[in-house]
């Protein structure tokens, strides 16, 4: 089992580009035949800068390492899929009750990024939220009481401690690790309070240089649905949209290159006649999406499909 944390190559490690991330080796079995697998993946803060920064393009890249490399010769891929994860931590949670509903595990944002593990956190709010419905069953009262619930366990108190752990990294990974490690170590204390915190697509965008080194043969193919079991009804209403008050009609070139290169599927594309900047269009072929939510981070909204349509993983 292998793991890189923060700064995995190949990211660039100027403060510039913003980029953080991190890497997975696990072997696994197949249950079926016994035969051997190989889960491998590549994690990237979607707080970047550069708009050419791809995850896929980087893990292709990554898989280029002797190491890398040596253990996957001769294998073929059986899966694959990609998910967005709500890593901004305990100041980025949001409101959890409404009338007639909670939000439970990754919907309210109960990640542990520092520590790499936020499963034990889902188990427990979804405890909370069946003790907070059943009493709000019995007395008829409303569902607040679970706000309080999830902040007085393990789950507020564990994400509080790492409050301001990822705060640090806005400055880079050099700075960055120097300013996170305090936090860690004193469990939150050092620095005490709240250090200023931002939305992912507030972050200015660049066309940058990030796409130098992927391998030459990108875009040839794209990922197709059938790999990540994805299935979406062709009547089904587009799942994804723009937001943010710069993309109501037309995008910044910068902004359209960040959607085009963060999606392998094809589901974002710049006219060839479009120009190099200022506002452009940007055709989405929503029916290609893999409902990885990355669209949330950088200036777009995400929707479930309807009827239960999306992602059926089977191995990842």
């Amino acid at each position: 089992m292998i793991h890189t944390f923060v700064q995995p190559w190949p990211l660039k490690v100027a403060a510039k580009y913003g980029q953080l991330g991190g890497t997975w080796i696990y072997p696994m079995k197949d249950e079926k035949t016994g035969d051997d697998l190989v889960s491998i993946g590549f994690v990237v803060d979607l707080n970047y800068r550069d708009a050419t920064t791809s995850a896929h393009d980087l893990l292709q890249t990554f898989k280029q390492h002797p190491l890398v490399k040596d253990i996957l010769e001769g294998g073929e891929r059986v899966a694959w899929g990609a998910k967005a994860l709500p890593g901004g931590g305990y100041w980025s949670m949001p409101k959890l009750t409404m009338p007639g509903a909670l939000l439970v595990g990754d919907a309210g944002g109960m990640v542990d990024t520092a520590a790499l593990k936020g499963v034990h956190h889902c188990i427990k709010s979804g405890m909370l939220a069946a003790e907070t419905i059943y009493k709000s069953l019995k007395s008829g009262d409303s569902l607040e009481s679970y706000e309080q619930a999830v902040d007085d366990s393990s789950i507020g108190k564990e994400l509080y401690q790492v409050r301001n752990t990822r705060q640090a990294f806005q400055k880079g990974f050099l700075v960055g690790s120097l300013l996170a490690g305090p936090s860690i170590m004193s469990k939150g204390k050092v620095p005490p309070g709240r250090q200023a915190w931002h939305r992912d697509d507030a972050e200015p965008m660049f066309v940058g240089d990030t796409r130098e080194r992927y391998p030459q043969a990108r875009r040839q193919v794209h990922v197709r649905q059938a790999r990540l079991g994805v299935h979406l009804g062709q009547r089904q209403p587009a799942t994804m949209r723009p937001t943010t008050s710069a993309c109501t009609r037309r995008s910044p070139r910068e902004i359209a290159e960040t959607w085009r290169w963060m999606c392998p599927a094809g589901v974002y594309e710049i006219p060839d006649d479009a120009p190099e900047s200022g506002p452009v269009d940007v055709i989405v072929n929503y029916t290609n999406c893999i409902q990885c939510g990355a669209i949330t981070a950088k200036g777009g909204r995400l929707t479930p499909p309807e009827g239960g349509d999306g992602p059926l993983y089977q191995i990842t």
